[in-house]
């Protein structure tokens, strides 16, 4: 990981454990080794990462990127994991409606010179990811912005 000389332009994490995409490479092993909690989490890590990193998500991906976040807010991880599954089936299907265009857009997402309150960053703690109160931090972070940067 670098030393943290840049500020994400995206969310304004400061960089000091590496940038985003290192930190996201971190989690997405974590996460892809099927250890807990971080599996557990995966389409709410996804989502969140890329809500805040816009620049490097297709337009036609926010709205279900979007959806995943706002469940887990209002229903919890397990609704999440109903709608995923849900997604698999009809993607098997060749049905992808959480790409169309009627879906609920998310809001406008912050800038450097309005950094998010909690980014990927925050919830590494020190860039490792802790289990210890993972599921806190990823709250936290699903949180910060549907309520437009409240921590």
């Amino acid at each position: 990981m670098t030393d943290g000389s840049s500020v994400c332009a995206d969310c304004g994490a400061s960089g000091r454990f590496g940038s985003c995409d290192e930190l996201f490479g971190v989690l997405l092993a974590l996460d892809h080794e099927r250890r807990q909690p971080w599996a557990a989490f995966h389409s709410v890590n996804v989502a969140c990462y890329l809500l805040q990193h816009r620049s490097r998500t297709p337009e036609a991906a926010l709205a279900g990127q979007w959806e995943i976040v706002t469940t887990f807010v209002a229903d919890g991880l397990d609704a999440v994991h109903r709608l995923t599954a849900e997604r698999v089936r009809d993607n098997r299907r060749g049905v992808r409606s959480w790409l169309t265009a009627d879906r609920q857009p998310p809001p406008p997402t912050t800038t450097v010179t309005t950094p998010s309150l909690v980014t990927i960053e925050d919830v590494s703690v020190d860039g490792t990811f802790p289990a210890d109160g993972y599921h806190d931090r990823m709250r936290r972070w699903a949180e910060s912005m549907t309520r437009g940067q409240a921590s």
